[in-house]
């Protein structure tokens, strides 16, 4: 088996021969990390410990120091959060919320999770600290206390700031507490939608929703970030946490995600010895900042593990291993694929008949909609022969709901195909 370096050798070779100059440039943006949850053994690293802007996976530490006061007995579910005008000029992804008027706890932790919406994650830092400053302080104690060591937070969403950064690992090592500390709550991150003011919103975690045996958590997007992805999975009594930062766009970031995944899962059904099953013990929300953690074994993977996704990320990887991201990002984040082009399409069956194609995509209206609800239904006519075909098709897609899509039909052994531009 050849080793990474020879890989990236033969890809850059490959991109010469393709005429794009013979120097491919990698994204200094990426890293990532996937870790067994129970016993910390290490499946899977690349530039994780490289600092990164960590984006809307800012609000995971969030939650984790709101569900710290609603366990100490400080804070209710049901207790009303007052809106500044400060938290409601917070820009997109917003819910929002107006000046003056209030929100419960309960639904701003849907919304943190599910909408990632910045007018809450400041509405919460105020009512929690007093003001987002002293609950960004907090926030970084917090880090520190579970050995983040290389975080540190300035505001409660992850809107753009040259001094809030994290590494793959660090964001690990967040969810794993988070998880384990706080069980009770882990179903709110296990929620496809909420409904607030009349309006429902949806989850834009899609690994989270068409993965096997994937169990939540958050993603995050700015233009200096790149598409963020921190994402939980058990297979086979084994619970993995995965974090990918800086993908190109949300597509490839969950195809990344979902490639380590599920190489990790085959790595530990191959040699079980990988995971030193002596750490192996039940979640309790008894590990809190300064009691025992699980102790994080050292890296155990196959250094030739290596995959395509990895290769677009990463050609000619050691010139960005180290790489300290200070340059100030640009304003604006969200959780959306709106920076992906709406022109993939779904096919879902040809018929001979056009009534045929259209009774199939009615039937599939409603499932389309939960996956790509800005889907348009369309009959493609496809003569050859002498002899018609109706295809019957969903547009105005990105590629990343075009995969999700098939992905789910062909689980249920139906047809699918995802159809790139000009097809």
């Amino acid at each position: 088996m050849r080793s990474l370096l020879g890989v990236v050798g033969a890809f850059c070779i490959a991109v010469a021969g393709l005429g794009l100059g013979g120097v491919a440039q990698a994204n200094p943006k990426y890293a990532a990390f996937v870790m067994h949850e129970g016993t910390g053994d290490v499946l899977f690293s690349r530039y994780a410990d490289s600092r990164r802007y960590p984006a809307s996976l800012t609000k995971m530490m969030t939650l984790y120091v709101l569900f710290e006061d609603i366990e100490a007995g400080r804070i209710k579910l049901d207790d009303k959060i007052k809106v500044s005008s400060y938290a409601a000029r917070q820009p997109a992804s917003k819910l929002g919320l107006r000046a003056g008027t209030t929100i419960d706890v309960e639904t701003a932790i849907e919304a943190l999770i599910i909408k990632s919406a910045n007018d809450v994650a400041s509405a919460v830092a105020e009512h929690v600290s007093g003001s987002e400053v002293a609950f960004a302080r907090r926030m970084t104690r917090t880090a520190r206390d579970l050995g983040m060591r290389s975080t540190s937070f300035r505001n409660a969403s992850g809107l753009p700031n040259s001094r809030q950064v994290t590494t793959a690992r660090d964001m690990a090592k967040l969810a794993q507490r988070l998880r384990q500390d706080f069980p009770q709550y882990q179903p709110y991150f296990q929620k496809k939608s909420f409904t607030w003011n009349g309006r429902t919103y949806r989850s834009h975690n899609k690994v989270a929703l068409y993965y096997e045996g994937a169990t939540g958590l958050k993603t995050g997007y700015t233009r200096a970030s790149g598409y963020n992805l921190a994402t939980t999975a058990e297979r086979d009594g084994h619970k993995l946490i995965g974090v990918v930062l800086g993908g190109r766009s949300g597509a490839t970031r969950d195809r990344h995600m979902r490639d380590i995944l599920t190489r990790s899962f085959a790595a530990i059904k191959s040699r079980p010895s990988r995971i030193k099953t002596a750490y192996l013990r039940t979640p309790v929300p008894a590990l809190k900042p300064g009691l025992t953690n699980v102790t994080l074994a050292s890296a155990s993977l196959d250094p030739d593990f290596v995959t395509a996704d990895d290769l677009n990320f990463q050609v000619l990887a050691q010139a960005v291993s180290n790489i300290d991201v200070t340059a100030e990002a640009e304003i604006g984040q969200g959780d959306t694929d709106a920076d992906d082009p709406r022109d993939w399409s779904v096919q879902v069956g040809a018929y001979r008949k056009q009534d045929q194609a259209l009774a199939r995509l009615a039937e599939m209206a409603n499932q389309i909609s939960g996956i790509a609800p800005n889907a348009d239904r369309v009959v493609v006519p496809n003569v050859s022969r002498g002899r018609t075909l109706y295809r019957a098709r969903y547009a105005r897609v990105t590629a990343g709901e075009a995969e999700a899509v098939c992905d789910q039909l062909k689980r249920q052994r139906q047809d699918c195909l995802a159809l790139p531009p000009g097809r």
